[in-house]
């Protein structure tokens, strides 16, 4: 029968190979290792788990939709931030990765970090918009009338785009008959700002242009940020003719749109502002027909006469209101001479002094004696059977502890014949045992002591007297 130990497999044997180093030796290599392969790096992530401690370090993770990273943003650069982190905001952290070597994390140390997309699009329109707004660039006192029928319509737009299909609908439908000229431009991405800038100064040179539409159709901040530029700003406030823009949506807003004459808020709107409709230029006519035909003397005779029945008609519900409101005038004083009378006023009086009456009632200082009086023989009786109930216990108290001491008093069995047995040096001798023949004791009666010495000891029986 083989044993457990002849069953088991040889001890296994470490072949020759490098030496074992430390945890902390190996954080390292690998440390260099990351900082030899990855200089600075820029990445791009979602903000998620922030913490920022006393020591005013962030700690978050970078996260896309399929990894996180940890990271972190010390407190010198932290300060330096222009916003306010916050999670689920998308970034761009400029960093270098490392580990941390008390835990052996794998983390990106970040040394800037700015915001993606729009938000830094956003804070610089804001700050531009502040600068402009204090220059008075968009003040509303600079804005340019429009003209009531322009001679012919520039359109500052994208040839191919939607919103200058609309602008031509809209035209065409409200009045045809004014002639257009279109100045393509470009109106996002690179270079879309100087082919705006120069396709609003062609149609500015040319004379028989009153008024031009800029325009382009909807987008997010990033696409415009052509319309977002100072430059074009200064430009549209620069033009001889009106500027007027319909650029995007409702809740569209650009630069462009503040330093416009007039902002039309999208491409039809803005179409539909700047040429007056067929059917007002038609109504207008017929207004005016209207006019000419009741400047006639026969029309002014009717016309009058009509005014004289009004006015007859006006006098006679005059007369009427004036009779009501005089009635009515009369009803109210009658009133008031019931409610304000004399009678009425004794009968509120007396109500009043009875009042009065019964608050001083209360008030009498011998009334409150009186409570004061019966309010202190109550106490009074409540403290005297306090006192009592207090005496009486410990009375109770007093006599049982004097009963114990009665109990305890060693001169008790004294007074029944007992002696007290006391060795030579006054100590109670209680017990046989311990007395030698010949010692000297002391026998202590209720009234004296005898002097003895030890004749005999006989254990267990009583002595003779």
């Amino acid at each position: 029968m083989e044993s457990l130990i002849d069953l088991t497999d040889p001890a296994p044997v470490r072949t020759a190979g490098p030496e074992p180093i430390s945890v902390s030796e190996l954080i390292q290599k690998v440390q260099r290792a990351l900082q030899d392969s990855f200089g600075p790096i820029l990445v791009a992530g979602e903000i998620a788990d922030l913490r920022q401690p006393a020591s005013g370090h962030l700690y978050f993770n970078l996260k896309d939709a399929h990894s996180s990273l940890r990271a972190v943003l010390f407190g010198r650069e932290a300060r330096r931030l222009a916003f306010l982190p916050e999670n689920g905001m998308r970034v761009l952290a400029l960093g270098r990765v490392g580990l941390y070597a008390a835990r052996g994390d794998f983390q990106l140390i970040i040394e800037s970090l700015e915001e993606a997309g729009e938000g830094s699009l956003r804070r610089e329109y804001e700050r531009l918009k502040k600068t402009l707004q204090a220059q008075g660039v968009f003040d509303v006192h600079a804005k340019r009338p429009l003209p009531v029928w322009p001679r012919r319509i520039g359109i500052v737009s994208s040839p191919t785009g939607a919103a200058i299909r609309d602008v031509l609908t809209v035209l065409g439908r409200r009045m045809p008959l004014i002639p257009v000229r279109i100045a393509p431009a470009q109106v996002q991405g690179t270079g879309a700002e100087v082919t705006l800038i120069e396709a609003i100064e062609r149609l500015d040179r040319d004379e028989t242009v009153d008024v031009v539409i800029l325009t382009r159709g909807g987008g997010s901040l990033k696409d415009f940020a052509p319309f977002n530029t100072e430059s074009l700003v200064r430009a549209i406030r620069s033009t001889r003719v009106p500027i007027v823009t319909g650029i995007g949506h409702e809740i569209d807003e650009t630069l462009a749109d503040l330093a416009a004459d007039l902002n039309g808020i999208t491409p039809s709107g803005a179409a539909e502002r700047v040429a007056p409709a067929r059917t007002e230029v038609e109504a207008r006519l017929a207004d005016w027909r209207q006019r000419l035909e009741r400047q006639h003397p026969r029309h002014r005779l009717d016309e009058l006469g009509q005014r004289l029945d009004e006015q007859a008609i006006r006098i006679q519900r005059a007369s009427a209101g004036i009779c009501h409101d005089l009635t009515q005038r009369t009803r109210v004083a009658r009133m008031q001479l019931v409610t304000q009378g004399p009678a009425n006023r004794l009968h509120l009086i007396g109500r009043e002094l009875v009042h009065w009456g019964e608050r001083l009632a209360i008030q009498v200082p011998s009334s409150r004696i009186d409570a004061a009086i019966a309010s202190l023989d109550i106490r009074q009786k409540d403290l005297l059977d306090t006192i009592r109930a207090f005496l009486e216990q410990r009375h109770t108290r007093l006599e049982r502890i004097q009963g114990t001491l009665r109990s305890l008093d060693p001169g008790l069995p004294l007074r029944r014949g007992f002696a007290l047995v006391r060795d030579s040096a006054g100590r109670i001798v209680s017990e046989m045992r311990g007395v030698a023949p010949e010692e000297a004791l002391i026998l202590e009666w209720r009234d004296g002591r005898v002097g003895a010495r030890v004749v005999w000891i006989r254990p267990g029986q009583e002595t003779d007297a």
